[in-house]
């Protein structure tokens, strides 16, 4: 029996051990396997990292080459944070451009044979017409402290417009105000601004948006409208503005003036949170249709010294009610007018605000005449009387609707000399009753 054990035993270990070997051979190879696939891989890693590096020092050199081109563009102007522009890109990106356009309907309830509406400070001129009031285009490219350099004009249109600017009653196309400007870097920045510019004075203005009403008031009749010359202004502090300038005539829009004599003005102006005041005049030559209410009355011919002293007054006491006050004196010498010439006026308005797309505004004035405004005998003293009512509603976004009623009345002054050589004598009205309809488009 154990001679038969010892023979199956050395069979089976004989077996065990040669797949043992087998088994050990196996693993060799796939070890050495292992070994070179490991081999190949780190060959490939130190290729791929070559030209990583490669690669990364060529976007360094790119990189570099961008940003030294970059430089040269931004030295040559042609280029800015936003990238790549031309000049003429650049401009319009700096340029404000706005307007507005309104027509009109004016109807006389009470006229005379003339068509001023009874006075000359009436600065709507025609009656009983559709006219096309105001097409008001304003370019402006203010100066900044990075770019101080700028320019600002305003073209203009229109019978309203062109009336109250050259007292043309006319349509044609012309020029409001253009001027060039430049920022000084002096304390809080001093703009000066040479051209044609408009009078600082006055709480109202040509254009027509600008305004609570459809008409310019009376006491706007008595101020200038727009000069050429040269202007200063600059804040002295949050709330605390100066301007002054030095211009060819106090009235006059003369384009050029080979007289010596000048005009200067000068205004303070105050802006608080609910509360402003202005104050301010001008001063100096003037030419012959200036030196009376009435341009070209009894034959005046002579230029003469003209001063104006204006006050405007305006305050918010609540978010939807606005007011203003204005107070003007006008004053003249010259040889016509028999030594001197006044006149003063005062005007108040305000605008409720009774819903957001609905106002309502009204407008009280009260301008009289004294001394001696008149070449012949008679008192030149005269006192007129406005009242004016407007309401206006937003249509649609920019688009504006109004309707106005006005009545302008000459308390006394020999039938209104003081203001222009009418009465029964002639046949024409000492007051005027006008309603007025005007659509507006502002943008």
């Amino acid at each position: 029996m154990r001679s038969k054990l010892i023979p199956v035993i050395t069979a089976v270990a004989s077996t065990l051990l040669v797949a043992h070997a087998a088994a050990a051979d196996q693993v060799q190879e796939q070890l050495k396997l292992m070994e070179q696939r490991m081999a190949e891989m780190e060959n490939r890693l130190q290729t791929t990292t070559d030209q990583l590096q490669a690669t990364s020092d060529e976007l360094a050199a790119a990189k570099a080459t961008v940003v030294e081109q970059q430089d040269l563009l931004i030295d040559s102007g042609l280029y800015e944070d936003e990238g790549l522009r031309s000049g003429a890109g650049s401009f319009f990106e700096s340029v404000d451009v706005s307007g507005v356009a309104a027509a009109s309907y004016n109807h006389r309830i009470i006229e005379g044979e003339e068509t001023t509406g009874g006075n000359p400070l009436f600065k709507t001129p025609n009656a009983n017409t559709f006219q096309l009031d105001q097409i008001w285009m304003i370019v402006d490219k203010a100066p900044t402290d990075e770019s101080r350099g700028g320019f600002h004009v305003e073209f203009v249109s229109g019978q309203s417009a062109i009336s109250q600017i050259s007292g043309v009653n006319d349509g044609e196309v012309g020029v409001y105000s253009a001027y060039a400007s430049y920022l000084a870097p002096i304390g809080n920045g001093v703009q000066v601004d040479v051209g044609k510019i408009p009078t600082p004075l006055g709480a109202e203005v040509v254009q027509t948006n600008g305004n609570y009403f459809i008409t310019q008031g009376a006491v706007f009749g008595l101020q200038p409208v727009v000069h050429t010359g040269v202007s200063i202004s600059t804040a002295l502090t949050d709330e605390l503005g100066f301007t002054a300038g030095v211009v060819n005539d106090v009235y006059s829009d003369t384009g050029i003036s080979g007289d010596n004599d000048k005009a200067y003005y000068g205004q303070f102006q105050f802006a608080g949170e609910s509360f402003g005041l202005n104050v301010g005049g001008i001063y100096g030559d003037a030419d012959a249709s200036a030196c009376e209410i009435a341009p070209g009355a009894n034959g005046r011919s002579d230029e003469c010294t003209v001063s104006v002293v204006d006050v405007t007054l305006t305050a918010d006491p609540t978010d939807n009610l606005s007011l203003w006050l204005n107070y003007d004196w006008f004053h003249a010498n010259g040889a016509q007018l028999g030594g001197h010439g006044d006149a003063h006026g005062i005007s108040g308005a305000g605008r409720l605000a009774v819903t957001e797309d609905i106002g309502l505004s009204g407008r009280v004035e009260y301008v009289w005449t004294e001394d001696t405004l008149t070449t012949d005998t008679t008192d030149g003293n005269a006192e007129l009387l406005t009242a004016t009512v407007t309401a206006d509603k937003m249509l649609a976004e920019g688009l504006v609707g109004r309707v106005e009623l006005r009545y302008d009345t000459l308390l006394n002054g020999n039938n209104g000399e003081g203001f222009a050589p009418r009465g029964d004598a002639t046949g024409l009205r000492d007051d005027s009753l006008v309603a007025l309809w005007q659509l507006f488009y502002e943008f």
